[in-house]
């Protein structure tokens, strides 16, 4: 009886109302190894991310918010100030790594410097037709190229400087037009500018991109990058 008794002093009471701690801590351990293998797959990433095509920040955003829902407040706020600051950190490291490189972007203006001129045409869907007009700076048509069967996508045009009279027109800046058909309809057909990266600046913590052609364009404008 004695030990019985015993058994009995010893056990504590309410015990039972810790009952789940066990289940608790597990649960915790758990939480706490997901955020750190998000962490850890967020910031080799950020570290791999592709300079035209970053990670989305709206995407990063719901992700934290799934782990802050069992980790409280004050914890989100600290993790997402600290990622904040990571993300951008590293848009301004891809942002800047363009600085010096030569892109295509929205723009109609190409450079003829002795008898070579480059510029790009998006198409929106193949077509079976496409013209290319090139206008001097008074908005005079000095030459037209017609093309056929052209794909959907990014394509090139060169121009030898040459007019529709074959003569050879001095060098200085140029605009192109263009206008695209398939099946009779209109396609759309957006020109293409190629300009070298010179500066990089931020507004309301996006990076832009200054080009030497005088336009600012987003990272996400850009088409091409050599």
């Amino acid at each position: 009886m004695a030990t019985t008794s015993s058994a009995v002093t010893d056990t504590n009471p309410y015990s039972f109302l810790n009952g789940d701690s066990g289940a608790a801590t597990a649960k915790k351990s758990s939480i706490e190894e997901a955020q750190d293998r998000f962490m850890k797959l967020l910031v080799a990433q950020l570290q791999t991310q592709d300079p035209l095509n970053p990670l989305d920040n709206a995407a990063v955003t719901s992700q934290m918010a799934q782990i802050s829902t069992v980790q409280g407040i004050e914890k989100l706020n600290q993790t997402m100030t600290s990622l904040s600051g990571m993300y951008q950190t590293s848009q301004t490291v891809a942002a800047a790594a363009l600085i010096g490189h030569i892109t295509l972007s929205d723009g109609n203006q190409m450079q003829l410097s002795s008898g070579k001129a480059i510029a790009g045409v998006e198409l929106a869907k193949d077509a079976d037709t496409v013209e290319i007009k090139v206008n001097d700076k008074n908005g005079n048509v000095v030459y037209t190229e017609k093309l056929t069967n052209q794909k959907a996508g990014v394509m090139q045009f060169q121009w030898d400087g040459k007019n529709n009279d074959d003569v050879l027109q001095p060098d200085g800046t140029y605009s192109i037009n263009v206008s695209a058909k398939a099946n009779g309809d209109a396609v759309n057909a957006t020109p293409l500018a190629y300009s070298k990266v010179e500066a990089l600046s931020w507004n309301s913590g996006v990076p832009v991109l200054h080009l030497s052609n005088g336009r600012e364009v987003g990272v996400d404008a850009l088409r091409q990058l050599i």
